[in-house]
């Protein structure tokens, strides 16, 4: 496992192995040394990464994976739900480590790109308030608020 995990993140390193294992196992798949090489890199990052950023960090530490297993792979994470794919825009697909952590939500730069992960109770509360008002049971959210930083700068509003 990456040697750079967080410490609090090494709590839920090995259950990730052996759930990414059962359901690669069960749909008749086999946990290779790719397939780990990529978990771990996906384990190391903090927030919200795309593809890209995973594949670039991989080859800069010397691993060589491609893009279209990486790809794959991140497929069967979403599927393990381990992994959920965050719609922040319609130009690049994003992705955030779920397993064993509460979901975040997400602010959005429209001039800058810069995202910033937060939650909120009161948010969880809505949620649980107005799905119960229409019968369901709320198992999740997202929710995400597209603006202008203050790091984009004045000469955007004026």
């Amino acid at each position: 496992m990456p040697a750079n995990a967080k410490t609090n993140d090494s709590d839920i390193i090995q259950p990730l192995c052996a759930v990414f294992r059962r359901f690669l196992k069960s749909k008749g798949l086999k946990f290779t040394a790719e397939r780990a090489t990529i978990l771990d890199a996906v384990l190391s990052k903090n927030g919200v990464f795309e593809v890209d950023e995973l594949l670039f960090e991989m080859h800069q530490a010397g691993q060589r994976v491609s893009k279209a297993t990486i790809y794959r792979t991140i497929k069967h994470l979403i599927e393990a739900e381990i992994i959920q794919e965050v719609l922040l825009d319609s130009r690049q697909a994003h992705y955030q480590l779920i397993f064993g952590r509460r979901p975040m939500d997400h602010l959005v730069c429209i001039e800058t790109g810069k995202i910033i992960e937060f939650n909120d109770d009161a948010l969880d509360k809505i949620r649980s308030r107005i799905a119960k008002d229409h019968g369901f049971d709320a198992i999740g959210h997202r929710f995400l608020i597209y603006g202008v930083s203050k790091d984009a700068g004045d000469d955007v509003n004026g």
